[in-house]
């Protein structure tokens, strides 16, 4: 997922932009300046194996969503009941671990397998 995309994205999660519409320059840059801390806080802990200037792979792309929109929580007009579901999903070392968390570690652990394989029977 290209970098513009991820960051309209981001914010179509915190429902600042509709689904079809464009983001305001102001909300972009906001998600451009955290983006880049998020991604060093995850580097740090091995969390991403991508460059931050490089596109976001897309089976990272919806947990990275997660965790950058819940970054973002204080920083726009969120609803309560809106903010409490987006830390569910996207706070990072929580405890219990986020969804995002947790399927960010998966991805990235060696012995996962992304897709089931059919199995024989004889």
């Amino acid at each position: 997922m290209t970098l513009t995309d991820f960051y309209t994205r981001v914010l179509r999660k915190l429902k600042v932009v509709p689904p079809n519409g464009a983001a305001l320059s102001e909300d972009l840059q906001r998600v451009i300046d955290v983006y880049p801390q998020v991604h060093a806080m995850l580097l740090s802990e091995g969390m991403v194996e991508w460059g931050v200037a490089e596109a976001i792979p897309d089976k990272f792309a919806l947990p990275m969503i997660d965790i950058v929109a819940c970054h973002l929580l204080d920083d726009f007009s969120v609803p309560q009941e809106d903010m409490a579901k987006l830390k569910m999903e996207g706070e990072l070392f929580g405890n219990p671990p986020s969804s995002a968390e947790r399927k960010l570690k998966k991805l990235l652990d060696p012995d996962y397998v992304e897709s089931t394989g059919q199995s024989l029977y004889y």
